[in-house]
């Protein structure tokens, strides 16, 4: 606010102006320099790994996405939260966007954000609209829902991903069986990618199970198998003239958490390779940072990535190598609605929605190694 029209406001005589001036001018005089914007990111050139992002984005939320208040978001937040890290994506898995369209314009803002251009491919290009409140009372925003991949350019090209060999339905409940769910928000998609720094190839997929209202927790322990099926099938595991495929991605929102009270649910006992009697050997980024930690637990679960009832991890990042050898995983990141609020006021220089987050779940971040 312009000084002279907040004296106004305030009531304040030009002898008072001119006192609260010398106070204010005064130390900023002596002060030294204001600290310098923070370092943004820049493009990964190293060879042995990718910079890797997974988000459940909930449609892109926006500040005029009201009524109710409780839909209105700011989901430019991640990508400032992005900027102000080390390194630019690589690869991005996302859940939960509308359309083609809305996938066009979130590569458009991430060439704005990180001034590299980025490509992507969805599940489906125009989504039938759910039937049923899949958004709860935020529905007429979140009723078209799809998932993607997308990765940078520069760093990487696609090799390959043509429906319908490159997308499956989850499977829910129905009936006492579990069977492919009707719900396009369901359907998985996959990508392969040759890295052009390192000559290697890559199958990144994003998934979506779902939800417990849905009959998707009976059926998570069906739904890790598929995924870890689908990274090698229909032509995934290898292609002429790349060979066989180095590394394999999968980044999703599975709407079942990791652990039931002192036990680990049998679908994440399964996906995990760090566990004992894992049999579909995934590396869980987030897990295997804990383990580094002081306290692996506390770590889980301070490492949360969607409020229910409780605190709960249902968006992970998984890797694995040919043979079911675990790549290494490093640098992984959870950000919180408060990093985001803050990178967005460092970089954008006008302010933030601070009441406002950038989706309903906190994204999850990882270098994957080859």
């Amino acid at each position: 606010m312009n000084l002279l029209r907040a004296s106004t406001r305030r009531g304040l005589s030009p002898g008072r102006l001119l006192g609260l001036l010398t106070l204010l001018l005064a130390p900023a005089l002596a002060a030294p320099a204001l600290a310098a914007a923070p370092a943004e990111a820049g493009p990964n050139g190293d060879p042995g790994f990718l910079q890797v992002y997974d988000a459940n984005v909930e449609n892109l939320p926006t500040s005029d996405e009201q009524p109710p208040a409780t839909c209105a978001g700011d989901w430019h937040d991640l990508m400032y939260y992005m900027r102000t890290q080390e390194l630019k994506p690589d690869v991005y898995l996302v859940q939960q966007l509308n359309n083609k369209a809305q996938l066009d314009l979130l590569l458009d803002r991430m060439e704005t954000h990180f001034g590299e251009r980025y490509a992507g491919v969805l599940a489906e290009n125009d989504p039938e609209p759910s039937k049923e409140s899949a958004g709860g009372e935020c529905w007429d925003f979140k009723k078209r829902q799809t998932n993607a991949v997308i990765w940078r350019t520069d760093r990487l090209q696609l090799v390959k991903s043509q429906s319908p060999g490159n997308r499956w339905q989850a499977q829910n409940l129905v009936d006492g069986q579990c069977v492919n769910n009707n719900q396009p928000r369901t359907k998985g998609v996959k990508a392969l990618l040759h890295d052009k720094v390192s000559g290697k190839t890559v199958t990144a997929a994003s998934f979506h199970w779902p939800t417990m209202g849905h009959g998707g927790t009976e059926c998570a322990d069906e739904n890790a198998v598929e995924l870890s099926n689908e990274l090698t099938e229909d032509g995934y595991d290898s292609h002429a003239p790349y060979g066989a495929t180095d590394l394999y991605i999968a980044g999703g929102d599975t709407n079942a958490h990791d652990r039931e009270d002192a036990t680990w649910r049998k679908w994440y006992a399964m996906a995990n390779g760090d566990l004992p009697g894992s049999t579909l050997g995934f590396r869980d980024a987030v897990y295997a940072d804990c383990q580094t930690k002081p306290d692996p637990s506390a770590c889980r679960k301070d490492r949360w990535t969607l409020v229910t009832s409780v605190n709960r991890r249902v968006d992970y990042i998984l890797g694995r190598k040919p043979g079911g050898a675990l790549p290494r995983m490093t640098d992984a990141v959870v950000p919180t609605f408060d990093e985001g609020d803050l990178a967005d006021e460092a970089l954008s220089g006008d302010g933030d929605n601070r009441d406002l987050d950038y989706s309903d779940h906190r994204a999850v971040g990882t270098r994957v190694h080859y």
